[in-house]
């Protein structure tokens, strides 16, 4: 199947993810950024990874991408919700996360 006008396969909104922010036993801070896409075939892997950072720093931001892996051989052309989760560590100054290739902003909640 063909991938729509804006390039990718999986369509992705803000109201798609949370970000929860949580501190482990160690005394680190951790954010857990995970959401459900709606792609356009079975098969579909999504992940979620650190993107490079912004020429200006923003501390009070994690930017990351989005990232589809393309299911192999023939699959059905449907419309399948897609999870993706993935945990990060953060420092105490970050509130947000930018996932930077769909320009979706989530806000940080507290555990």
């Amino acid at each position: 199947m063909s991938k729509p006008e804006n390039g990718f396969a999986c369509e992705a909104q803000d109201g798609d993810f949370t970000a929860t922010a949580y501190q482990n036993s160690k005394g680190e801070r951790w954010v857990t950024v995970e959401g459900t896409c709606s792609c356009n075939t079975e098969g579909f892997e999504l992940t979620l990874e650190l993107a490079p950072p912004p020429l200006v720093p923003i501390p009070e931001e994690i930017h990351l991408n989005l990232v589809e892996h393309a299911p192999g051989g023939i699959v059905p052309p449907v419309v399948t919700p897609t999870p993706v989760k993935a945990e990060f560590l953060i420092d105490g100054k970050v509130e947000r996360v930018l996932i930077r290739n769909r320009n979706i902003t989530v806000p940080i909640k507290k555990e």
